[in-house]
């Protein structure tokens, strides 16, 4: 056949079988079958060689067991004898070597025993024999004191166990040289007891030391010096004597390894009570025991992540933390750098064992580092792991440590520091403010200056501190500084990320827990009539950084932030590099990062202290020339992709109710406006929100225009404007206010007022509704003393649902949000800041001055008292007012009989501002922010600081620009800019005084406010696009009024004048 390969001619077959017409092979049958054949020979060659090493081996036991068989009956024959004629030094030699040669735990366990009753009854022949014949017993008696400890160690059974007495008397007297008749020379003895000491030591000495102490002492349920048993006695003496022999001879090699076989076996140990219990107090609080701790320190320091994969956590770091005394003082810094990297390192293994109580929001994460749950956890483990953090979190601990950190600070000691401290805000079941260490270093705010310092002097491509064997000045070296690394969104290197990552997120949780413990006054200094500074040296005492340093290390911190969320949503080429392991190290720093951006931002907001243009970040972009705009702006229905976690592929399911995933670029602006939405301008954020509104509300008002689809229809009276929306516009009657609204108002006969609603009457209606509903004479709300609203906290008093009452009105003010219409509703700035909260709607002390300046003067006075504050008669009550009835309400439980003193008036101030700021409108305050986000989600107006979203709300409070207003005006009918009566119209304007133009605007448009992007910007009424400029229409009827409003959208109607002075005569 031909082949569609090219080869077009048969082969010819060829067959190597020769001419045999019975079997004629094939050549690959033939290869095979060759192949299979030294195979076959190559698997005979290894079972004949399996055979004779079997048998090899099989001979070779059998005539070790002859041999000795007939050793043991040659032991036995000598050791008869000796019991009966005694032992002489050569007779004692063959009778250990003997054992030595054929010991076999099972076999020669009764031996054994004998042949220590035998040496034990001869101690005072033995110490002869050693002196003697130093070299051969230096070899025969260790071996012997190990046989003898494993036959005790290893027993099997339980019921009648190995009697331990011969074996520890035997190690008693070989342990003690001074003690026998014969002395050894120090050289000679220093020989014997070292071999004696490293020979036990590289056999388990510890290992069988602890076993004995946990198998043959009972269980301590109590700390105690005192032994419970005279057993627990000597096997503490047995346990501290090659420690102590190492450090009288300070052999350096000897020293480490019984350290480190210590640390392992006896500290690791410590979950047992005999340890925990007996041992570690003997240890930390006998002068008979003299640890060197600088050596145990140094040890654990450098070898504690290698401990961790022999023995628990929680066991070595609570030894550790109970045999370093409160009073114990380090030399150098070397000491405590060690010290503070095994403490650092341990706790970071023993958090793993403390289960959290509280449910975060990142819950949802699968690839937490957590404990294993189908992995058996020990309960004492876990107990002992509790009360390791809080023994590193106590009062004493912390004091101790902090005064160590102060009195020996340097670049290393506070790396380590941080480190430690990194591990306790990362624990699980320890919460931020429960951290004492943390809020401790507040009250020592030079530490805090140190660190930054640190900070700002760690670069790239330098040695690091941290590395104790490597601590030279390495801070004088040149190259990039590893926070411009990270905000350029540069991966770090291990030992970079190691370094710079626990002490960035330190110095980021100290810096908000000191801001959150400053009033504004304090930080900045009291503020003058003009809104400047003055008394500015406060700030300098409150906080170790000036002014103009905070502004510098938030531009710094913002970059850091703007890098960060780089690193979290990483491209392609490097997500290939991604390490998830340190996710959660990642995601904490940026959590705490971002916290302090914010604080700082914050308090800017209310004292712009910082210059124009400060927050703004060149590496952020919206690309708003494109219509889309929305799909990386976050949003409650779209799963966000995990920060610092390799991208993951969506179900179909996922993909069929999200949409496609977001790129790279666009989940970074997602989690840019969703955290640190202030580095985008304000008018770029503005038009995004737009755009999310006006896209939303083109779906939800969809073919509305043509009067089909769902639509909102209600008629309100005009003398109950208020009671009739709260009927009818209540969740039960519109659940949907997104809606298109259409309103017919009726006078005050009951008649239905002339007009078609083409907008104009729905914005007037929208407006007298909000005005009615935030009026303080309705009790809803009241008037701070800058004239600006918060919720009442007597309304229950007014009304029984009142909470129904502030969904209502907050469901309004979102529908005019949604409308993109203005309207003028002046609202506290810590009300403003409560609807904008995002974990929780509480607010801090700062924010009183804008509700009770009085009370915030007082408390600040009561603050830095001087004098006895117990003199001033307060307790932790409050006296409330409502409609004439006065209450007292506790602060604390039984708070009206603990007396307000010296140390306890933090915590009453802050207490204080809590309930008046928070706990009084809690439910108000709640229910108002249900009812916005039911119209417009809250995700979109956290883009935004409450200053912002007050603009967003009433309009920006600039003057009008009046050539931006006639760039934006339309003109109806014969009209036009040339028009002799239009032309007189913007003259008159012209001349009009600020209020004149406000009040003009207002007569047009229902808002004195100018819009916030000017009268380009287009906004919607009921789906129709107009720009906010005036439309002027030509008047067709002669009326007494030379302009007149209309039911549209800001439309001005201006009858045809000859006069211009009649014009004039309007101002």
């Amino acid at each position: 056949m031909w082949s569609f390969e090219g080869d077009y001619r048969r082969k010819p077959q060829q067959r190597l079988g020769g001419a045999s017409k019975t079997k004629n092979l094939e050549r690959s049958e033939l290869l095979n079958q060759l192949k299979s054949d030294r195979e076959e020979r190559e698997r005979q060659r290894r079972r004949e060689a399996a055979a004779l090493t079997i048998q090899s081996w099989t001979r070779a036991m059998l005539s070790r067991k002859r041999t000795k068989q007939d050793l043991r009956q040659q032991f036995d024959s000598k050791l008869a004898l000796a019991k009966v004629r005694g032992i002489s030094d050569a007779s004692a030699i063959k009778l250990v070597a003997l054992l030595i040669r054929i010991f076999n735990a099972k076999e020669d366990c009764e031996r054994l025993l004998m042949t220590c009753q035998l040496v034990v009854r001869e101690q005072r022949q033995l110490a002869e024999w050693i002196c003697g014949s130093l070299q051969r017993w230096m070899y025969l008696v260790p071996r012997l004191s190990n046989m003898a400890l494993k036959v005790v160690t290893h027993s099997t059974d339980e019921e009648s166990p190995v009697p331990h007495a011969p074996p520890l008397r035997l190690l008693e007297i070989i342990m003690a040289p001074d003690n026998w008749s014969t002395k050894l020379s120090d050289a000679n003895q220093q020989l014997f007891l070292s071999t004696l000491y490293l020979h036990l030591i590289n056999g388990g000495y510890y290992q069988q030391m602890v076993h004995l102490l946990v198998t043959r002492i009972p269980e301590v349920y109590e700390s105690t010096e005192a032994p419970p048993t005279p057993l627990a006695e000597s096997l503490l003496n047995l346990l501290m004597k090659p420690l102590t022999f190492a450090c009288a001879v300070n052999d350096s090699t000897l020293l480490s390894c019984v350290i480190e076989e210590l640390c392992q076996d006896v500290f690791g140990g410590a979950a047992h009570s005999q340890i925990c219990n007996f041992v570690i107090p003997c240890l930390a609080s006998s002068s008979k025991y003299k640890l060197p701790m600088d050596r145990i320190v140094a040890v654990l320091g450098c070898r504690s992540l290698k401990f961790l994969d022999s023995c628990p956590a929680p066991s070595l770091l609570y030894s550790l933390l109970m045999l370093v005394h409160s009073s114990a003082e380090f030399n150098d810094a070397n000491t405590l750098c060690n010290y503070l990297q095994a403490i650092s390192d341990l706790l970071g293994g023993t958090t793993s064992y403390l289960i959290s109580d509280v449910t975060e929001g990142d819950s949802e994460d699968e690839d937490d580092d957590s404990m294993d749950s189908s992995k058996p956890v020990d309960p004492v483990l876990c107990k002992l792991a509790e009360e390791c953090v809080s023994v590193v979190n106590s009062t004493e601990h912390v004091g101790w440590l902090l005064s160590q950190v102060e009195r020996q600070v340097s670049p290393e000691v506070l790396l380590h520091f941080s480190r430690l401290t990194h591990h306790l805000l990362t624990a699980p079941s320890l919460q931020l403010h429960q951290c004492r260490l943390l809020y401790s270093v507040v009250a020592r705010r030079q530490l805090l200056r140190s660190m930054w310092m640190v900070l700002s002097s760690l670069q790239q491509g330098a040695p690091l501190p941290g590395n104790i064997s490597t601590m030279t000045s390495s801070f004088g070296v040149r190259g990039a500084p590893l926070l411009q690394v990270l905000a350029r969104g540069s991966p770090l290197a291990p030992y970079e990320r190691d370094t710079l990552v626990p002490l960035l997120a330190t110095f980021c949780a100290t810096l908000t827990a000191v801001l959150s413990t400053l009033h504004d006054s304090e930080l900045l200094g009291d503020q003058d009539e003009t809104g400047g500074r003055r008394n500015s040296k406060v700030s300098q005492n409150q906080l170790p950084f000036t002014v103009e340093e905070l502004v510098k290390m938030s531009a710094s911190l913002r970059d850091v932030c703007v890098g960060l969320v780089e690193l979290a949503h990483p491209d392609m080429r490097m997500s290939a590099i991604t390490d998830t392991s340190y996710k959660t190290m990642w995601a904490h720093c940026f959590k705490v990062c971002v916290g302090v951006v914010r604080q700082i931002h914050l308090r800017d907001t209310r004292r712009m202290f910082c210059p124009e243009g400060h927050w703004l970040s060149s590496r952020v972009s919206l690309p708003l020339g494109n219509c889309q705009t929305a799909p990386f702006v976050p949003r409650t229905s779209r799963r966000q992709r995990r920060l610092f976690m390799p991208q993951r592929w969506l179900t179909r399911d996922e993909l069929e109710t999200e949409g496609p995933p977001l790129s790279i670029t666009e989940q970074r602006r997602a989690t840019i406006l969703q955290e640190l939405p202030f580095v985008i301008p304000f008018e770029s954020r503005t038009q995004v929100f737009s755009t999310l509104v006006a896209s939303n509300r083109s779906m939800s008002q969809m073919r509305a225009d043509f009067n089909e689809g769902p639509m909102i229809s209600v008629s309100i009276r005009r003398t109950h404007i208020y009671e009739d929306a709260f009927e009818k516009l209540s969740p039960s009657n519109e659940p949907n206010l997104r809606l298109r609204m259409r309103v017919r108002l009726m006078n005050a006969v009951g008649l239905d007022e002339v007009g078609i609603d083409g907008g104009g009457i729905f914005r007037e209606f929208l407006s007298e509704l909000l005005k009615t509903a935030f009026d303080p004479t309705r009790g809803f709300f009241l008037l701070t003393r800058e004239n600006t609203l918060y919720p009442n906290p007597g309304a229950h008093h007014i009304a029984e649902d009142y909470q129904t009452h502030y969904y209502f009105i907050g469901r309004m003010l979102g529908k005019a949000l949604y409308e993109n219409l203005l309207v003028e509703v002046p609202l506290a700035g810590y009300f403003v800041s409560k609807l904008l909260g995002r974990s929780s709607s509480s607010v801090e002390f700062h924010h009183l001055d804008s509700l009770d300046p009085e009370l915030c003067r007082n408390l600040l006075y009561l603050k830095t008292y001087q004098g006895d504050v117990q003199d001033l008669g307060l307790d932790f009550t409050v006296l409330n007012s409502d409609l004439g009835q006065n209450t007292i309400e506790e602060l604390i439980p039984n708070g009206s009989n603990i007396a307000v003193t010296n140390e306890n008036r933090i915590e009453y101030i802050y207490r204080m501002a809590d309930y008046k700021l928070n706990k009084q409108i809690a439910k108000q305050s709640q229910a108002f922010k249900k009812g916005v986000a039911d119209v417009v989600p809250l995700e979109w107006l956290q883009m935004f600081d409450w200053r912002e979203l007050q603009m967003l709300i009433s309009g920006a409070s600039v003057p009008i620009d009046l050539e931006d207003l006639m760039d934006n005006t339309r003109y109806g009918g014969t009209y036009n800019a040339e028009h002799p009566t239009i032309q007189a119209f913007w003259q008159v304007l012209r001349g009009f005084d600020e209020t004149q133009k406000r009040q003009l605007l207002k007569f047009v448009t229902s808002c004195s406010h100018p819009p916030l992007l000017g009268f380009k910007v287009r906004c919607n009424i009921n789906d129709n696009f107009f720009y906010q400029g005036f439309t002027i229409f030509l008047s067709s009827k002669i009326s007494k009024y030379f302009m007149t409003n209309f039911l549209t959208l800001n439309p001005l109607r201006v009858r045809p004048i000859v006069l211009r002075h009649e014009l004039s005569s309007l101002r």
